[in-house]
């Protein structure tokens, strides 16, 4: 039976979480009866098959500090004055040849651009370029980090809404993607088709155009929406919008979900930094990064977290953050989206939530960089320790089944090899990332949350650059937040904030290195 709130409250504070934890046996059992779990399985070890093949094939959290106040909303805090799309207006799902012309269109379009607007030399294919792909397969790319981990997950949500807009779903669009990249790395492009492209493309692509195409249909649920929704829902997503204007929302359309959003604007000063290499002499090591910045923070949350979702996606968070200093800049950019979970929540606001998320992260900057796509299998507990203090806790082991971090060796090695060439300056990898958080909220008013990111990433067997630099990367950051609520919708906040990272490549010019930085600094928050 369900634990009563008169009940918990007279419980000890360390009891309740066992009292949640023993509530939830029965309904565990009949859900591994219905199979459920089963299916869950199946899921798990076909999205873990995807990942695999990205690191084995030769030829797509911050969720506290995005959403940093511990109640999100609710069904009764939805306006009454919101109306879904009525149900006669909902379209059948298009045939696949719609979305399938689509992508081989928009990769045309795409092309002539480059080539005749743009006259890149990538761009200038032919018969010969298409056989030598097929036969030689795929290879890994010394394209510039921001277009590989920024550009082509961008361009792989087209792929994904023209699916998503014909009326199919997360996973069949998810394949719609991966089409679009397969053929566009192949008859496209001069370059050997690239596969760290094609996985980030896929999946990043779906990942972003999930998100984007739900963001822009929900601005369109209102039976009429104003103009300005409009040019708001063309903005999150052309293609998403021009679907709608053209044909219609289709019967899988996700109408309106509850969103939160805030922005923080700030400023602080990055310190401590620390650069060294095991045997070099500190003298020469002149890249500190210690200067004055002001920085502005968007955190968003789509959906509940407190339920159990009925598709993929029909919850996630997206955090943004840009940095610019006296002389460098940062800019992060972190997404996490629930594909399926198991829920059970006990009254308000108290739940505990196991769940898979599809995690893409970004760390871009002067100094530093970092992105990796990664599944995990994540612990959301959010519990009131007592009447005026809530917590909430998150965990998640996950596989990163594409990562990167940055080559900082090319200085050293313009040093000691005469004739070196650099190419890319960052590595290709896979490996584990853990993710944990814990929040606290103090009498409605002040809120103290402490993240904890690392990342262990191993070289992706034959992906070295000509150098042939392989081994170990270890990235974490630390993020410690703590703010004051004027008002519901305004607070004023201090951080302080951590990165490092320890390099281990085998090879003789190789030898260890490792980063550290800090920054502290202050922000107010606008929630809207």
């Amino acid at each position: 039976m369900p634990l009563k709130i008169d009940k918990i409250l007279k419980l000890p504070n360390i009891p309740i979480i066992f009292q949640l934890i023993r509530n939830t046996k029965n309904h565990l059992w009949l859900f591994v009866k219905k199979k459920h779990i089963w299916n869950m399985k199946k899921t798990f070890w076909f999205l873990l098959f995807l990942g695999a093949l990205s690191a084995f094939a030769k030829a797509d959290s911050l969720e506290t500090l995005k959403n940093i106040e511990l109640k999100e909303p609710t069904l009764n805090s939805i306006s009454t004055e919101i109306q879904t799309i009525p149900s006669r207006e909902l379209r059948p799902k298009l045939p696949g040849l719609v979305p399938f012309l689509e992508i081989l269109g928009q990769n045309v379009l795409v092309w002539g651009w480059d080539y005749f607007i743009l006259e890149k030399d990538y761009a200038k294919i032919s018969l010969d370029v298409w056989e030598r792909n097929l036969n030689e397969g795929w290879t890994w790319d010394d394209n510039h980090w921001a277009i590989n981990f920024f550009g082509h997950p961008y361009q792989g949500s087209f792929y994904h809404v023209a699916a998503r807009s014909s009326g199919f779903d997360f996973y069949p669009s998810l394949l719609f993607s991966a089409f679009g990249s397969w053929t566009w790395e192949y008859f496209a492009e001069q370059e050997y088709p690239s596969f760290n492209d094609f996985v980030v493309t896929s999946v990043g692509g779906s990942l972003y155009g999930e998100m984007l195409f739900r963001l822009s249909q929900r601005l369109l649920t209102k039976p009429d929406p104003t103009w300005f929704e409009q040019s708001q829902s063309f903005v999150l997503h052309p293609l998403s919008f021009l679907h709608w204007k053209v044909a219609g929302p289709r019967s899988n359309n996700p109408g309106y979900f509850p969103i939160a959003y805030s922005l923080a604007l700030g400023g602080g000063y990055r310190f401590g930094s620390d650069y060294r290499y095991d045997k070099m002499p500190a003298e020469r090591l002149d890249d500190d990064w210690e200067e004055i910045n002001a920085s502005a923070t968007f955190m968003l949350t789509y959906g509940y977290p407190d339920r159990k979702i009925k598709k993929p996606v029909d919850y996630f968070t997206v955090y943004a953050r840009y940095e610019y200093g006296q002389e460098n800049q940062l800019f992060a950019m972190n997404t996490s989206a629930k594909l399926l979970n198991y829920n059970q929540s006990n009254y308000k606001d108290s739940w505990f939530d196991i769940g898979m998320y599809l995690n893409f992260d970004s760390y871009y900057g002067d100094l530093a960089k970092m992105g990796n796509l990664s599944l995990g299998i994540g612990l959301d507990l959010n519990i009131p320790l007592t009447q005026n203090i809530q917590m909430r806790y998150k965990a998640e082991p996950g596989f990163i089944f594409l990562g990167s971090a940055d080559f900082n060796y090319d200085e050293l090695l313009e040093e000691i090899i005469p004739d070196y060439e650099v190419t890319r300056e960052y590595q290709y990898n896979y490996g584990a990332r853990y993710f944990t958080s814990i929040h606290f909220k103090f009498f409605e008013k002040i809120n103290v949350n402490d993240r904890f990111n690392i990342n262990l990433m191993k070289t992706m067997p034959n992906s070295e650059p000509h150098y042939g630099a392989h081994g170990y990367d270890i990235i974490g950051t630390n993020e410690l937040f703590a703010e004051y609520l004027f008002t519901k919708n305004v607070a004023l906040g201090i951080r302080l904030d951590s990165y490092f990272k320890i390099a281990a490549y085998t090879g003789e010019y190789f030898e260890p290195m490792s980063r550290t930085f800090h920054s502290v600094g202050f922000y107010n928050r606008l929630k809207f």
